[in-house]
């Protein structure tokens, strides 16, 4: 298992282009261990309700690094969920 990565300064947005919801954010890896690729998956929550996910990719992931991701989350609307979005989780699916 995949473990001891920070997620910080996450932030929604509109993209800039149409009305997709765009999660921008750091993570750091404090795993101990350099990666050459790490998915990280990403959900967001209304209450406990799931509503939508993506697949974030980081190639060369150095142990100790902060690194920043922009990511669209293809079935979301921003003007549609923004004021009920309450939750997000975001984990390592694999690494390598």
């Amino acid at each position: 298992m995949i473990r001891n990565f920070r997620y910080q300064n996450i932030t929604y947005k509109k993209e800039t282009e149409g009305n997709g919801l765009m999660v921008k954010g750091e993570i750091t890896n404090n795993s101990g261990r350099s990666y050459n690729s790490v998915v990280f998956r990403l959900v967001l929550f209304i209450k406990s309700v799931p509503i939508g996910s993506a697949g974030i990719t980081i190639n060369g992931f150095v142990s100790g690094q902060t690194r920043t991701f922009e990511k669209k989350v293809a079935e979301l609307e921003y003007n549609h969920v923004i004021k009920d979005i309450t939750n997000y989780d975001i984990y390592a699916e694999s690494g390598y």
